[in-house]
């Protein structure tokens, strides 16, 4: 059935991606691999929140090459995968695997990414791996940073493909710093799958615990994208075991804590099931986010139109630049104008960046006619409505 979903995809969904400029401005096309992978599960946060403890905790042993420090200690992406062998796959050569959905990053990011991309294979025990694979990152920093590739867009392109992203803070970081700001402003268009987790809550007492956790949703309500009608859900908890273990003493407090964390497990449960239906849902909303994205650029190039004339046939620097400042006017025209909601459109900021980063394609903007982005549109979604019909 995946094998036909994505048959389906190259059919229809595919040509409009490459004609609107969609996999070179904003996401590589879906490979097979991409489709028949496991589920994925993203985790991020800030440094020392308890991501890479968390999944030790879900292994039940540590994967190859895993540290734990109070300092920042995972410097590299690390999908965790199930493995003949316990090893360490640089990122290089994990790309050029042609059955792990990983092979686009170098084509999205190129080798300064793959530098700090690992795999680990975990070849016994962690039963969870075999129907998951598990994305360990770097934690976000309090300023900009210093990458030697572009952070967020990274953490924006496991985001689109993750079944489930969790977001880690704990009592003693609940601040939402820079380079934090800028991951939750490329995700955006993922709410619904992502859970945030306060960890570390058994370490303080119940007074500062209350304060901090409206401290904390404070800051997410102020860094959440405009357009979010609220907040996602906070799970207070402590995720250093999986056992009912906590370090608070007050009954009400250890009752909070085990029924967060068993709600966080049943969502982890539930990624693990459903797979056929979790991986139409994530084409399904492509095929919308490339829609608007077509619509997008017809805006823009219409622009660009009332840029020339007989005697101005090409763009000027200046010409461009102001282009690239009236996107978000255009996405608010396409949004009015068609109904769509905004979380169904790429980050209107990674468009800008990119368009930025690379003028040429201002040369090269499509000449697309509204009845063929709709026809390649319905032909996908009539497809994947045939699809689910015939699994159910």
């Amino acid at each position: 059935m995946l094998r036909q979903l994505h048959a389906q995809y190259l059919k229809h969904l595919f040509p409009l991606e490459k004609s609107c400029l969609f996999s070179d401005l904003c996401d590589p096309p879906y490979s097979l691999s991409d489709v028949l992978a496991p589920p994925m599960v993203l985790m991020m946060g800030q440094y020392s929140t308890g991501k890479t403890s968390f999944i030790k905790a879900l292994l039940g042993k540590e994967y190859p090459g895993m540290y734990i420090a109070a300092e920042p200690a995972t410097d590299n992406f690390v999908a965790v995968l199930r493995g003949a062998q316990e090893d360490v796959i640089p990122g290089t050569a994990l790309v050029n695997n042609l059955s792990q959905p990983f092979h686009s990053l170098r084509e999205a990011f190129g080798d300064n990414f793959l530098q700090r991309f690992r795999g680990a294979y975990v070849s016994s025990g962690a039963e969870i791996l075999e129907d998951l694979v598990i994305i360990d990152t770097p934690g976000t920093l309090d300023g900009d940073g210093s990458r030697t590739y572009d952070y967020p867009e990274a953490m924006a392109w496991f985001a689109r493909r993750a079944a489930l992203i969790i977001i880690f803070f704990d009592v003693n970081k609940m601040g939402v710093a820079v380079e934090m700001q800028k991951v939750l402003d490329s995700i955006h268009g993922n709410e619904e799958k992502v859970k945030i987790i306060f960890n570390k809550s058994d370490t303080v007492n119940e007074k500062d615990l209350t304060s901090a956790l409206s401290g904390l949703k404070f800051n997410l309500g102020k860094a959440m994208p405009a357009d979010c009608p609220e907040v996602p859900c906070v799970y207070v908890t402590s995720l250093d075991t999986l056992a009912d273990e906590y370090k608070c003493k007050t009954d009400t407090y250890i009752d909070w804590f085990r029924k967060d964390k068993e709600h966080l497990l049943q969502d982890i449960s539930r990624v693990r099931q459903n797979t056929y239906t979790r991986k139409v849902n994530l084409l399904d909303k492509r095929s919308r986010m490339v829609r608007n994205h077509a619509f997008v650029m017809m805006k823009l190039a219409e622009e660009k139109k009332k840029c020339l004339s007989l005697f101005h046939r090409s763009l000027s620097p200046k010409d461009r630049d102001d282009l690239v400042e009236r996107i978000p006017a255009l996405y608010q025209q396409v949004q009015k104008e068609e109904g769509w909601p905004p979380g169904e459109f790429l980050p209107v900021g990674s468009l800008q960046g990119k368009l930025r980063e690379k003028p040429h394609f201002f040369e090269s903007l499509p000449r697309l006619k509204r009845n063929k982005v709709e026809k390649a549109y319905r032909g996908m979604e009539k497809a994947v409505v045939k699809l689910n019909t015939k699994f159910n």
